[in-house]
C-alpha cells in the first residue's frame, strides 16, 4: 500500500464534472443511509453511534489523550481525540451484504460521537471497495463524489448548503480532497428550537497511483477508497477535526485535516 495519504491543500475545485450517474449516486446512497440517518440523529435527540472495535479503552481518564481504531485489512491506523466515545448499544452490520441480498457498496469500520452540553460531535469512518466498481471508479474522483454525497445526504434533513467546496490536498502522499456543509434540523418535540448542523466530508485513496513512465505501461487502479464524515451542532467545533490523524503501514501519523484546508 505504501507505493500506491488524506488531507496539505492544493487547490479549490471551481468547476465540477458532470454529475455522477444516477444509479452510481443510488447504489451509494443505499448503503451509506444506515450510516448518515444513525449519524444526524445523534445530534438531534443525542442518542449514540457505533464503532466496531477501538484498540484503546472507552472513557480515558484525559478526554485529549488519543484513542486510535486499526483496520487490519489495510494496515490503516486512525487515531482520534479521546472525548469521542463507541456505544456498543448500536452495532454497524460487518456482512458484505445488505439487508436485500445486495451487495454493500460502502462499509462503515467506526462510529463514534462526543456528548457535551453544546451537543453532540460525531464521526464515522468507511471504506468503498472493489464489491461495486462503478462506486469504487466514481469515488476516486474524490471532489466531485464527496460534494454530491455530502448533499444528498444532508438533504434528508433540509435544504444543505455547501460552505466550502472540494479542497485538494494529500495524507502522506495520498490524494485527498475534503467539502464542508450546513443544514438547518427540523424542529422537533426534544429540539424545538432551529438549529443548524455543520458537517465535514473527506476521502482519501487507499493506494497512491503510480504514474506510468511508457504510455503502454499500465496503471495500477485504486482498490480502496477511505472516508471520513464529521458533524457537529457549532461551527466553531470543526477545529475538534485537527486533531484527527491516520497512518498507513508503518509510516508516521499524519494529520486527517490540516488546518491550512479549512478556511
Amino acid at each position: 500500500m505504501r507505493n500506491l495519504q488524506a488531507f496539505p491543500m492544493v487547490s479549490r475545485l471551481r468547476r465540477w464534472p458532470a454529475a455522477l450517474p444516477a444509479r452510481l449516486s443510488r447504489c451509494y446512497d443505499k448503503e451509506m443511509m444506515f450510516r448518515s440517518a444513525a449519524l444526524f440523529s445523534l445530534l438531534l435527540v443525542s442518542v449514540a453511534a457505533l464503532a466496531q472495535t477501538a484498540d484503546s479503552s472507552q472513557a480515558p481518564a484525559n478526554p485529549n489523550a488519543p484513542k486510535s481504531f486499526h483496520d487490519a485489512l489495510l494496515n490503516v491506523t486512525y487515531f482520534y481525540p479521546g472525548r469521542f466515545v463507541a456505544d456498543p448499544a448500536v452495532s454497524a452490520e460487518s456482512t458484505s451484504t445488505a439487508a436485500d441480498g445486495k451487495p454493500k457498496c460502502a462499509h462503515s469500520n467506526f462510529f463514534a460521537n462526543s456528548n457535551a452540553p453544546t451537543g453532540t460531535s460525531s464521526f464515522v469512518l468507511s471504506t468503498i471497495d472493489g464489491t461495486c466498481p462503478n462506486v469504487l471508479r466514481g469515488a476516486t474522483q474524490l471532489g466531485p463524489f464527496i460534494r454530491e454525497q455530502i448533499i444528498r445526504q444532508l438533504k434528508q434533513y433540509g435544504e444543505p448548503t455547501v460552505t466550502q467546496e472540494a479542497t485538494k490536498y494529500t495524507i502522506d502522499g495520498h490524494p485527498a480532497a475534503i467539502v464542508l456543509a450546513s443544514v438547518p434540523m427540523p424542529v422537533t418535540p426534544t429540539n424545538k428550537l432551529p438549529t443548524i448542523t455543520y458537517a465535514a466530508k473527506a476521502c482519501v485513496l487507499g493506494n497512491i497511483p503510480a504514474k506510468p513512465r511508457k504510455k503502454s505501461d499500465t496503471v495500477e487502479p485504486t482498490r480502496h477508497v477511505l472516508c471520513y464524515d464529521f458533524t457537529t451542532p457549532h461551527n466553531d467545533l470543526l477545529t475538534l477535526m485537527f486533531a484527527f490523524s491516520m497512518q498507513f503501514d508503518n509510516d508516521a501519523p499524519q494529520p486527517m485535516v490540516p488546518g491550512s484546508v479549512i478556511r
